[in-house]
Parts: structure tokens; sequence; C-alpha cells
């Protein structure tokens, strides 16, 4: 059974929680231009994470600020990769140790199934670090490329949303794609811990081995829900420490 955990929160993305949050994590995504984020407020996250010895790494997405990036876009790979790179220039230029990039919303969903897309986000990620961590949902494409061209995937599980059978995220067009009840988030957490399994949303019973797990920085209550599981995983003797 599994003792450790890396536990990560996507952050600098506008909603004041980020020092807050830092106490509880090992590893943070840190939104770079696309959906969120500018040069200041990349800087400000990645001094409160130096404070508290949290990992960083990139958040980018599709750019799309109306939707916070959580509107998938029929762009051309072209223009996909050129966006890419424009917020990794800027968050690479800001950070000297990356420790992994982990793609946001919409275009993190799109990568499950997107064969075509997820070759070429790995072919602009290469180009950043042949070796980078690249987080990303277990079963999809973005893993199977990333792990193909000699990058590291690093399988995430999610302690705040619902499962779809096929080991996907349930829509957020759905009532029941986000879970809110601190409970329910840390027993999920716990059963990807250590059984490797999560419930589906309609019951069915999911393999899926994490080596992170995240809770989403702009949830609601997120703090809070972060402060109980903290305990949660102590009470289970689990340490939560960057992967």
């Amino acid at each position: 059974m599994k003792t450790t955990i890396d536990l990560n929160c996507d952050l600098g993305e506008g909603t004041g929680n980020d020092l807050a949050i830092m106490p509880y994590i090992s590893s943070c995504s840190i939104a770079c231009g696309g959906h969120y984020g500018n040069q200041q407020s990349i800087k400000t996250t990645l001094t409160y994470a130096a404070e508290y010895g949290v990992k960083t790494g990139a958040h980018p997405s599709y750019f799309d600020r109306d939707n916070f990036g959580r509107r998938s876009l029929a762009i051309s790979l072209q223009e996909l990769q050129d966006t890419l790179r424009q917020q990794l220039d800027l968050f690479y230029s800001l950070c000297t140790q990356v420790s992994h990039v982990k793609p946001h919303g919409a275009l993190y969903n799109d990568l499950f199934t997107d064969i075509d897309k997820a070759e070429a986000v790995v072919e602009v990620l290469k180009e950043y670090n042949p070796k980078a961590k690249v987080f990303c949902a277990p079963k999809s494409q973005l893993a199977h490329w990333a792990k193909k061209e000699g990058l590291q995937p690093i399988l995430e599980g999610f302690g705040d949303r619902a499962y779809r059978p096929d080991g996907g995220l349930v829509s957020r067009q759905l009532s029941q794609a986000v879970h809110h009840q601190k409970e329910q988030i840390a027993q999920q957490v716990l059963r990807l811990i250590q059984e490797g399994e999560v419930v589906g949303l309609t019951g069915e019973i999911i393999p899926l081995r994490a080596g992170t797990i995240c809770l989403h920085g702009d949830g609601d209550n997120v703090v809070e829900n972060l402060a109980f599981l903290a305990k949660t995983l102590v009470k289970n003797k689990i340490h939560v420490s960057p992967v």
C-alpha cells in the first residue's frame, strides 16, 4: 500500500487562495497566460511556492480567457502549438526549476482522446525539456504519446471531480461533475491512494493508479477541503511528498 502521494493544485488563477493553499500541497501548476495569468501573477505564485518548498510547473491551456480555458477550441495544430510556446516561453523565463507541465481545462480533457493534439502537444513539450514530467490522465492519449516520445508521464487522479466509466472526467456541464463535500473528496483521495481505483459517477469501479492527485485551486471551499484532507491523510499514515 502506498504511504506517500504528491498532492497538487492548479494555482495562479486569480482566486486569492494561493498562499493559504501552499501548506497543504507538494506541487502546483501555475497558469501562464492562456486561461489566466501574466508575469506578475506567475512571479507571485512562484514566490509563495518557494516559501513552502512546493514544486512548480507550467499550466498552459487553450488561449481562451473568456471561458477560463474550459471550452474546447477547434483550432489548427499549428495554432495550438504556437499558443503553447507563447505560454511556455513566459513561464520558463520566470521559473528556473520547472518541475512539470500540466495542460489545463478543455485542453487536458481533449488530450484524453485526441491523438493528433496529443502528438502536437508532446512535440512542443520536448522542445523545452526532452525528459519533462507531464501531469496527465491515465489511459489518455497524452500519457501514451508522452511515454512514447521519452517524456515522463505522471498519472493524475482528481479528488474533487467525478469520473466517466472510461476513466475520463465528467463534463463540467453536468451538475454532478464536481465534488464539493470535504468528506467525499477525502474518501475519493484515500481510495485512489490505497486501492488504486475510483467509483465512477454511475457506480462503476474504475482502476486508476495515480502518482499525483489534484484538487482545483478555484474550487469552492478548497482551503477547508485541503485542511480536512491533510488530517485524513495523517490519520491514515500517508505522507504528502513531491513526485
